[in-house]
């Protein structure tokens, strides 16, 4: 989660195998790489760019680049499962933790998932089923992949957030899990909790 834990993991000291560049380059697309270089700006061959669009034209044009979205998902997915094979290491846009029939279980992203998991040790331990699951994937929010982690036998669910939205009527993450069981039956207990503002430290207590 590059974009989510910027400063709770870069003032952190950690022990970690490096991986060889011989063995992630088949990874990239070094064609599509360099013509992406190539559109650099350089002023032997100058572009317009940033150029409005009038009104007449911007809203087909926003609607029309949805399919390319909808199509990330599964291009993760499938780089995921690649980067497995070399590191041994397995992802999914959504990783499920915990007992497989959790009737009670967190939904979050980031490295308070590593906090999680140690609360869940200790009470799946104790007989209680309880689960995790871990958001890799946050936009596009895949309702697909979503539900494939998802134990059916979930009763209720608490969504975490580590932002404040104030004025809203709850935080992105427990929105978009509120969305996929709207209307939908026998639907799951949902609330929103929040933590970690400004990396205030979660601990399992």
């Amino acid at each position: 989660m590059h974009f989510f834990d910027g400063f709770r993991t870069s003032h952190e000291i950690q022990k970690i195998e490096v991986l060889e560049m011989e063995k992630i380059a088949g990874l990239v697309d070094h064609k599509a790489l360099q013509a992406f270089r190539d559109r650099a700006l350089n002023p032997e061959n100058p572009v317009t760019r940033g150029t409005a669009q009038n009104p007449d034209i911007y809203f087909q044009t926003r609607e029309a680049a949805n399919k390319y979205y909808d199509a990330l998902p599964d291009i993760v997915e499938d780089y995921m499962k690649q980067l497995s094979e070399i590191t041994g290491r397995r992802y999914d846009l959504f990783d499920y933790y915990g007992d497989p029939n959790a009737e009670n279980i967190i939904v979050a992203m980031g490295s308070v998932t590593d906090t999680i998991k140690e609360v869940i040790d200790h009470l799946v331990a104790k007989g209680e089923k309880v689960g995790l699951i871990a958001v890799h994937l946050y936009r596009p929010f895949s309702a697909k992949h979503f539900f494939k982690a998802f134990p059916k036998s979930v009763k209720r669910i608490t969504v975490l957030d580590r932002t404040k939205e104030t004025g809203a009527n709850g935080d992105p993450l427990y929105l978009d899990v509120q969305e996929l069981f709207y209307g939908k039956e026998n639907a799951p207990i949902i609330v929103g909790g929040r933590y970690g503002l400004s990396s205030k430290d979660t601990t399992p207590a």
